[in-house]
C-alpha cells in the first residue's frame, strides 16, 4: 500500500525531478520508509507513554524505558519488512540468508535500540522538572535519538545487511 502511494507520487513529477528520483531512488524511498517507521515508532512511544502508562505510578525512567523499548520492537518489525521488500530489494535464496538478514537486521537495531535508549535516558534529568516533563525538552531528546538511530540504521543495513552480493563474473572484471 505504501509503495503504491510512493509511486502515484512519483509519477506526477516533472521529468527533471523524476530524473532526479530515478539516480537516488535507493536513498528517497529509505528516507520516505524511515518516515513511516519514525512515525510508527512516535506514535507508540507517545501511546505507550502518554497514554497506557500515563496514570500509572512508576518512576521517569521506567515509564520512559518501557515506552521507548516498546516503541523499538514495533518499528523494527515494520522496518525489516519495508527495507528488505522496498528499500534494499534483497531476495533470499535460501533460509539460511533470511535468517542471517534477519539475524544481523536484528543485532544492529539492538545496538541501535541501546543507543535510542541511552540517548533519551540521558535527557531525563533534563526533561523531568518537579516530576513533570517539560515537553519541549523531551521532544528535543526524541529528535536527536531518532536523527542518530536512524543514520546508523542506513549505513548499518546498506553495507552489513542488505548488502548487494556481487556474482562471480563481475569480479573478474
Amino acid at each position: 500500500m505504501f509503495d503504491k502511494i510512493l509511486q502515484f507520487f512519483v509519477n506526477l513529477l516533472p521529468k527533471p525531478l523524476k530524473d532526479l528520483y530515478d539516480k537516488f531512488e535507493e536513498l528517497i524511498v529509505y528516507i520516505y520508509y524511515g518516515v513511516l517507521t519514525t512515525i510508527v515508532n512516535t506514535i507508540v512511544q507517545f501511546g505507550v507513554e502518554f497514554g497506557l502508562l500515563e496514570n500509572v505510578e512508576w518512576s521517569a525512567r521506567v515509564e520512559n524505558f518501557l515506552s521507548t523499548a516498546v516503541a523499538w520492537t514495533v518499528a523494527v518489525i515494520f522496518a525489516f519488512y519495508v527495507n528488505k521488500k522496498y528499500v534494499f530489494k534483497s531476495k533470499t535464496e535460501s533460509t539460511k540468508q533470511l535468517m542471517w538478514e534477519l539475524w544481523t537486521f536484528v543485532s544492529a537495531r539492538l545496538l541501535s535500540g541501546v543507543m535510542q535508549i541511552g540517548i533519551m535516558q540521558l535527557g531525563v534529568p533534563l526533561y523531568m522538572k518537579n516530576n513533570e516533563k517539560v515537553f519541549w525538552i523531551y521532544l528535543i531528546f526524541f529528535f536527536i535519538q531518532q536523527v542518530a538511530v536512524t543514520l546508523a540504521n542506513y549505513f548499518l543495513s546498506k553495507f552489513i545487511i542488505f548488502k548487494k552480493k556481487k556474482h562471480p563474473e563481475e569480479s573478474e572484471n
